[in-house]
């Protein structure tokens, strides 16, 4: 391989590395990972307030029956210390009944209530754990999906690096030298072929003078507009 093609193709394996060593560090799947764990702390917050939630109802519903055995507890020694033959005390009984009844009704009332929100609250909480496993299965797969691919893009990264050092290697130390000073002047493009008359990056046309100058020159010159290193290549 000419020394020019040696620097054409070392330059395009730097662009290459560049590239790779980019997408590695902006993996889409990584952004993904963010939104999804994201979701998943929130939607776990939202399990751990639902279960909260269900637990304060259940308790609500022991202290309803307790209350009601309460009630009923009332009820029968209510009966039990009337005399049944005292008018009055049997009168008594009969309005103690009737609030007992009212208090029991409200236990009543308010027991449909909290099964009704306890249901609401089961539901809710049953869906959010079923997305939350699909969020913790999604970021599962993810994570295997950006393992495999962050292992491809850096084996591929590090076998051009190999092949970089070969052809780095294989270059005059000098013109080596020059080659990492212009590729960190001009961005990674250090080095330009010149097709016809027009380098392949400057795009300025040469000037007839340039072109006779040329005959005489080296396979690696200078571009005497961007002062890039310039690959005249031999017509095929």
């Amino acid at each position: 391989m000419s020394v020019g093609s040696t620097l054409l193709e070392l330059q395009e394996i730097d662009l290459t590395l560049m590239r790779d060593k980019e997408q590695l560090q902006n993996l889409p799947e990584i952004t993904e990972l963010a939104r999804r764990r994201k979701l998943y702390i929130k939607l776990k917050g939202d399990v751990t307030k639902y279960f909260a939630q269900r637990k304060d109802v259940e308790i609500d519903l022991q202290e309803l029956d307790s209350r009601e055995q309460a009630l009923h507890d009332g009820i029968e020694k209510a009966r039990r210390e009337v005399d049944m033959d005292d008018y009055r005390q049997v009168q008594q009984l009969e309005i103690t009944l009737s609030d007992f009844a009212k208090k029991l009704d409200r236990v009543e009332f308010e027991r449909t209530e909290a099964h009704q929100k306890l249901s609401t609250i089961q539901a809710d909480e049953a869906t959010l754990k079923q997305n939350l496993k699909k969020i913790e299965d999604a970021i599962v797969a993810l994570t295997k999906q950006a393992r495999t691919h962050a292992a491809d893009i850096q084996s591929a990264i590090d076998k051009n690096e190999r092949k970089r050092a070969q052809l780095f290697e294989s270059l005059d130390p000098a013109l080596g030298n020059v080659y990492k000073d212009a590729s960190k002047r001009f961005g990674h493009l250090a080095v330009e072929k010149l097709e016809g008359n027009v380098p392949s990056i400057c795009r300025m046309t040469l000037q007839s003078s340039s072109m006779s100058d040329l005959k005489h020159a080296n396979e690696v010159t200078e571009c005497p507009y961007c002062h890039r290193l310039m690959v005249i290549l031999p017509e095929e």
